[in-house]
């Protein structure tokens, strides 16, 4: 088999529906998917997984994952599947899977990281060594990560933004936010208190900084580019299809341009949305303001 023959596994999380689903749906039209491509829907609920693939209309190429991003056990069953039935190779992993949280107690703030931060990283650490050559990872993140940032301390926009943050040290400043929710001292740490579901913002403001860690770890590591993503304020169930949201269908274009984008036209570890780099701090007021009242919208609609 020629190098370009060559048969691709593409891993999607989070994907028996909204943005995810939307993801696989065009991989699986993508005239750049060949045949022989594998695509693994990932799924927690294996049910909803297969019912997924049935909407898909249970295309040959398509395979069910059972993956709980917010459990280890889950993780190392999952990569474990990898290896034993897809080679242990992969090319591409889109880290769709995430929530936001329930309400403003500590539990649902331990339950957001699980998923949009801890999780991801686990998942990256177990996957990115199963990489070939010029893999990708798409981290899908949240302009409310950048959000957030904009009103949080100079010391903190300095710490998640540092070129020298490692892994260890931005696990830190995640364990001081969450005890400072559970203790009620966000503010005395640097955060602002105004901001509604602010430990979602945190978890993906985390999250734009873990893929700037990984971009600088694996590039040199092995040929393996990483990005963040936003698909945008979609149409899902996690803010009950809002009114004002775009459809899921143009998310899944905004995570899909990293995936198919040559890497010498993007910058590795940096931020996108619909193909356009954004800064990892919010600068402009209006816009932070717009996306306030946005995101208190949807705090209400929960």
């Amino acid at each position: 088999m020629s190098s370009t023959e060559q048969q691709r596994v593409i891993l999607v999380t989070g994907a028996n529906k909204g943005i995810g689903f939307e993801v696989v749906k065009q991989l699986v039209q993508q005239p750049l998917i060949k045949s022989n491509d594998i695509l693994l829907l990932g799924s927690r609920d294996a049910k909803r997984g297969q019912d997924a693939l049935a909407q898909l209309g249970s295309p040959s190429n398509v395979h069910l994952l059972q993956l709980d991003t917010s459990s280890d056990e889950s993780i190392a069953h999952a990569t474990d599947e990898i290896k034993q039935k897809y080679g242990g190779q992969l090319d591409i992993i889109i880290n769709n899977a995430g929530i936001v949280p329930k309400d403003k107690s500590i539990q649902a703030a331990r339950e957001t990281f699980a998923t949009n931060y801890y999780g991801i990283k686990t998942l990256n650490e177990n996957l990115i060594p199963l990489l070939r050559e010029n893999g990708r990872v798409i981290n899908v993140a949240s302009r409310a990560g950048a959000l957030t940032l904009h009103g949080v301390s100079k010391d903190l926009q300095q710490k998640y933004t540092s070129s020298t943050l490692t892994t260890e040290q931005l696990d830190r400043l995640v364990e001081d936010f969450i005890s400072a929710v559970e203790t009620n001292t966000v503010e005395k740490i640097g955060y602002t208190s105004e901001l509604p579901l602010l430990p979602y913002g945190v978890s993906k403001a985390a999250l734009i900084a873990l893929t700037q860690i990984e971009a600088r770890q694996w590039s040199n590591a092995k040929k393996v580019f990483v990005y963040a993503v936003c698909p945008g304020y979609c149409s899902t169930d996690i803010n009950r299809h809002a009114q004002g949201s775009r459809p899921p269908e143009l998310g899944a274009v905004s995570i899909l341009h990293v995936v198919n984008t040559p890497p010498d036209e993007l910058e590795n570890g940096a931020f996108y949305q619909d193909g356009i780099r954004l800064p990892q701090i919010y600068a402009d007021d209006d816009k932070v303001r717009e996306a306030i009242e946005r995101i208190k919208k949807l705090s209400l609609s929960m």
